[in-house]
């Protein structure tokens, strides 16, 4: 998943009633935080900042200055950083300059010239992980506080002047930063945005007498002598719930205490696929043995094999993955460790680098009796999610082939197109590639031609995704700051605009760019200040995305002709752009959005569906999350497990009543780790996400309303029934 982020609040009204003229006993009053016990960091220059390595409390981006007016807005934008061993120059717009200087002892030294006399101040950031309010505290300057568990309200934790700020994880490592003086600071939880992570701003006034500044970052403390975070079965020890597992007995009463919940459910009669039955007959559907999209009036159908209709209900993550987390290097943070041999060697993932372990494996082994293996883990959980009426494994799901085909269970698979299969991204264009390589061309037809034909006849396949969550949006903003030496997407601009303006005393004129030829631009950064600038990259970005889209569907379709195309997994910064969804539409079968929210915006789904030509659509990626019901935090918060059941009832049927969304997949089957999922280090998320939890215990609050959407999808798609509307005012529907 992709995190949905807003920036924080800012403070200019404090910054401005605070001004330094006021402030003569700052350095004195603000003694620095750093203790004795102070080890250096290992730092490095990075395009987007100054990177830190802080071993157990996380890596962290201490980003390149912004230059500010008075008012506090952003101005002079950063065009290029270069970046030399040690130090970084980095250039903005309107001639201004800084060099960054890196020390050996965890000092940064920056050093401005050039400086606009409308830049006031300057501005840096650095994002904490939310693993911070597992028992995390922050002090800055002379005031101190806990990291909160739930959301703070107001969300600024902290807004003064001060020098020097440190924040400290439960182990009592910290993270320490002597700023310079005069600094105004400010500590916000970003949750207030539905974004799960801490935000810390620092900003210095400039004048033309001040051109340097120094920022030192160092890690304090020690991590032997901290109790355990986690306790025997991966839960938050310190924290209690009403479904909290408490001891091994209670994990393994679980087996029969599942039955019986499930003999109790009445799930409604369908066809083997998860189908409504007779409704081929009825709806006069066609049956191709494929997955397939037909519209009937003004209605999609997402139709099955056997013709029938069917509704894509599907789970993300249907195989071992967010569960497992990180332990090497932290090995005090869990109160028992499964050994690595023996009765729990399957729970360690054995492709990782680092030391890395499910926790929820570990309980399913104690649990049932017997070790992982993907075949079990398969069999089981698609026994399990069918009866909650779930019909279907989406996105980020491997599973085992074997009895995957002897369930008949349908799944959404992924063309095998990612950085991990060779295909390289565009830098600063997240999840995109470039259409106009040659080189990468080649190298997704070389994948598709490889991995495609052997499952071009597999019934089960809904269809494939194209990628997860690529920032279309910014190739408008990165392509013209790109070297055409590097990327042939920059040359294809450079020859789109030599093609358009013919003489480059006609470019010079729109762009106001000062050029002696065409080719100056290759690599060069190209500032779009203009109005005909800003046409023009827009208008180009229509050539690259129809290019992109083109190649694809038509590579994909070269070895598979029966399933369907169904898109990229786009965030709502991204499909909120009629230009993508147009030019998407001429090439996908079914749109796909993650699309995190309360209310249903009713409204903008309709206009992506109109944009894009009227095609159906699969909402790819949802979730909430009860902190309190759960010890994890993340994403959009919800007081229960109950009422994440009711905004899934809210969500579902409110789409599901438009007439051309045509499925759900809900993110994740099991919980997120505590400790954060392993790819992403000491940083990962960590959410309640799942419909299990990491002690395998079903979430029955959630659970229990997700069953009364699942078992009556059909009749609420045929419109023969009301969608369900949850009478909340966070969720109440954008008509």
């Amino acid at each position: 998943m992709a995190a949905h982020k807003r920036r924080p609040l800012d403070f200019r009204t404090l910054m401005t009633h605070s001004t330094p003229r006021f402030l003569p006993l700052l350095a004195a009053l603000f003694a620095p935080l750093f203790s004795p016990a102070v080890h250096a960091v290992e730092t490095q220059l990075v395009a987007e900042g100054i990177a830190i390595d802080a071993a157990s409390l996380g890596k962290y981006t201490f980003t390149y200055p912004v230059l500010n007016d008075a008012a506090q807005n952003p101005v002079h934008k950063l065009r290029e950083a270069k970046l030399t061993g040690a130090d970084a120059t980095l250039v903005f717009e309107d001639g201004a300059e800084a060099t960054v200087t890196r020390g050996a002892d965890g000092e940064l030294k920056f050093k401005f010239a050039k400086l606009p006399a409308d830049v006031k101040n300057v501005s840096f950031e650095m994002l904490l992980p939310i693993a911070f309010n597992q028992g995390g505290k922050w002090q800055i300057g002379t005031k101190d506080g806990a990291f909160p568990k739930e959301k703070a309200t107001p969300p600024h934790l902290f807004q003064d002047h001060a020098t020097a700020a440190k924040f400290t994880n439960y182990e009592g490592r910290s993270l320490a930063l002597k700023l310079p003086e005069f600094s105004f600071l400010q500590l916000t939880d970003n949750r207030e945005w539905n974004w799960a992570v801490f935000n810390f701003r620092v900003m210095v006034p400039m004048s033309p007498d001040r051109t340097e500044l120094t920022v030192g970052i160092a890690t304090e403390g020690e991590s032997a002598s901290a109790k355990a975070l986690i306790d025997q079965f991966g839960q938050i020890a310190a924290e209690d719930w009403p479904d909290k597992v408490k001891d091994l007995a209670e994990l393994k009463a679980d087996v029969a205490a599942e039955e019986a919940w499930t003999a109790g459910l009445k799930p409604p009669s369908l066809d083997p696929f998860g189908g409504l039955p007779g409704s081929q007959k009825k709806l006069g559907l066609e049956a191709t043995g494929f997955f397939h999209v037909e519209k009937k009036k003004d209605r999609w159908f997402l139709v099955d094999p056997a013709g029938n209709a069917w509704f894509h209900l599907g789970l993300c993550g249907m195989n071992p993955s967010d569960d497992y987390t990180v332990v090497k290097g932290r090995e005090s943070t869990f109160a028992w460790l499964p050994e690595r041999s023996g009765e729990f060697a399957s729970t360690y993932r054995p492709d990782s680098p680092e030391l890395t372990v499910s926790f929820h494996l570990t309980n399913m082994i104690r649990k049932y009796g017997e070790p992982y293996t993907p075949e079990a883990y398969t069999k089981r959980m698609i026994e399990r999610v069918r009866k909650w009426g779930f019909n279907s494994a989406g996105a980020f799901s491997t599973l085992a082939d074997a009895p995957q085909k002897a369930a008949q269970f349908p799944v959404v698979a992924h063309l095998p197109i990612s950085v991990w299969q060779g295909v390289p991204r565009i830098d600063g264009i997240q999840e995109v590639w470039d259409p106009f390589d040659e080189k990468t061309r080649a190298l997704i037809a070389e994948n598709m031609a490889r991995e495609l034909p052997a499952k071009a006849a597999d019934p089960l396949i809904v269809g494939y995704y194209i990628v997860n969550e690529p920032t279309y949006d910014n190739i408008p903003h990165m392509v013209p700051a790109l070297k055409g030496s590097q990327y042939a997407c920059k040359r294809r601009l450079v020859q789109w605009l030599t093609e358009k303006y013919g003489s480059v005393a006609a470019f010079s004129q729109a762009w106001k760019l000062e050029v002696a030829a065409f080719a100056d631009l290759t690599d060069k950064v190209l500032p779009v200040a203009t109005d005909a600038a800003k046409a023009d990259v827009q208008e180009f970005t229509g050539v690259f995305l129809d290019e992109y889209f083109r190649f694809i569907a038509e590579t994909f379709r070269r070895h598979d002709k029966n399933h369907l195309l169904i898109g990229s997994r786009l965030t709502p910064s991204a499909i909120n752009n009629e230009q993508l969804c147009r030019i998407m539409g001429k090439y996908l079968d079914v749109v796909s959005y993650n699309y995190y929210t309360y209310g249903v915006d009713l409204k903008l789904l309709r206009n992506i569906y109109q944009w894009s030509g009227g095609k159906p659509m699969i909402l790819s990626e949802f979730y909430w999350s009860a902190a309190k019901e759960s010890g994890l935090t993340g994403g959009r918060e919800v007081a229960t497990q109950q009422e994440r059941g009711l905004a899934y009832r809210n969500y579902v049927e409110q789409s599901a009543a438009l007439g051309f969304v045509v499925g759900i997949e809900w993110f994740t089957l099991v919980d997120q780790a505590a400790t954060g999922r392993w790819f992403q280090g000491f940083d990962g998320e960590r959410a309640n996400t799942g419909v299990i939890s990491v002690t395998d215990r079903p979430w029955k609050g959630v659970l229990n309303e997700m069953i009364k959407t699942n078992f009556s999808i059909y009749p609420v798609w045929l419109g023969q029934k009301p969608p369900f509307a949850w009478d909340d005012a966070r969720f109440k529907a954008v008509k």
